[in-house]
């Protein structure tokens, strides 16, 4: 780890983002006071070890057992997020090309799917007023406080000022979301969750959360956030690192919303190996590219191939999003955080989730194009050069004979 900072820098530093986070977010007593006594929600999704699941897929079924009691209305009201492996799940945006605005109230007969050409049936189906499970992942590398010898706090401002608005004008009850930070490793802050107060305590804990390497892993981490795996807990280390569910077997409206640089240093995965994890998993990745500003203020200073590490970093993330049908958002100054914020919003808010389970049932690792056609008005022709969709137009297969290492 990396101790170059003061015990003063590091008191001023905790203060800027105490402050900067009380300009975005409700002071701290007046949010304790309004959810005083609050009961942490009822429906939370919990990510269960290997062991847990297995525990509980052997339960029902076995030989000589009664058969299980019929559900509540309870447990039918639950929120429609259930793990699969084998349904291909598409998260499709509808925008009118004239208008510019999102085109609402879309059923499941306005949807059809073309796989390799080849027309497929949907099977689930869900509009955007649903319940979102997000996971919150964010760049807390040590780098982004203080970059070449210099107290460089704008870059790591500007990451938990984002974090901050995303908490305040997203969070809903219903809503599932963790906070996921990294560097060398993925740091989990607050397992999923959709109160406000405790992502809020979350974001704190982590901001003061100095103690990281000067690594930024972002392909280690989107892999951790999508996949699964194993990540450490804040000031928990210790305790060794804790089995987590990727978001890739979760049924529903689910998304990623990193906020970056972009510059990957040290993952133990590469660009490529990474860009195949997001194509496959079904996932939209909402990208915001940090620390724009701080690069052109001192672009004359860098030398080419740190100029040329910053265009590709842009250019992952920009791809990352184009390949899961999330979007890419350049952030250069922090005023045009709450519009990037509500944007996200609205563009999860109306996403529509489609599913489908290939009629191809080949195994061999290789790419799969995806193509979408809506019907507006039901007269049997896809509409679609009057709308802008943005889905993902491809994935990759399953391999069941990937090559040995």
């Amino acid at each position: 780890m990396n101790f170059r900072l003061s015990l003063l820098a590091r008191v001023v530093l905790t203060a800027v983002v105490a402050l900067a986070l009380c300009a975005i977010l409700p002071a701290a007593g007046s949010i304790t006071g309004a959810q005083s006594g609050r009961q942490p929600p009822q429906k939370k999704v919990e990510k269960k070890t290997e062991g847990q699941k297995q525990d509980q897929s052997e339960k029902p079924g076995k030989p000589g057992e009664p058969p299980l009691p019929p559900l509540t209305q309870e447990q039918r009201n639950e929120p429609p997020i259930k793990l699969s492996t084998q349904v291909v799940n598409v998260e499709v945006t509808v925008i009118d090309k004239k208008t510019h605005r999102l085109v609402p109230g879309l059923t499941k007969k306005n949807f059809t799917i073309y796989e390799d050409g080849l027309k497929q049936e949907v099977t689930n189906f869900a509009p955007g007023e649903g319940p979102m499970t997000v996971v919150l992942l964010i760049d807390n590398g040590y780098q982004n406080r203080y970059f070449r010898g210099y107290f460089t706090p704008s870059t790591f401002e500007e990451i938990f000022r984002s974090a901050a608005a995303f908490v305040q004008g997203f969070v809903k009850p219903q809503d599932f979301v963790a906070l996921v930070t990294f560097s060398l490793k993925p740091k989990v802050i607050q397992d999923f969750t959709g109160d406000r107060q405790r992502l809020y305590g979350a974001l704190m804990s982590a901001a003061r959360d100095t103690l990281n390497f000067s690594e930024s892993n972002i392909y280690d981490a989107l892999s951790f956030a999508l996949l699964g795996g194993k990540a450490i807990q804040l000031y928990d280390e210790n305790a060794g690192p804790s089995e987590y569910t990727g978001l890739q077997e979760i049924e529903g409206h689910t998304a990623v919303l990193l906020i970056t640089t972009g510059v990957d240093t040290f993952s133990r995965l590469t660009y490529d190996k990474t860009l195949k994890i997001v194509s496959r998993a079904g996932v939209p990745i909402f990208a915001v590219s940090v620390g724009n500003l701080f690069y052109k203020k001192y672009e004359d200073r860098f030398p080419p191939e740190s100029r040329l590490t910053y265009l590709q970093a842009q250019n992952g993330l920009e791809t990352f999003a184009k390949y899961t049908g999330g979007t890419f958002f350049p952030m250069t100054f922090e005023g045009e955080i709450p519009s990037i914020m509500r944007s996200i919003e609205a563009l999860l808010r109306t996403q529509y989730s489609l599913g489908y389970t290939p009629s191809n049932t080949r195994r061999a690792g290789k790419d799969r194009k995806i193509k979408v056609e809506v019907d507006l008005d039901g007269d049997g022709k896809p509409d679609n050069d009057k709308l802008e969709l943005r889905f993902r137009e491809r994935y990759v297969e399953p391999d069941d004979n990937p090559p040995k290492k």
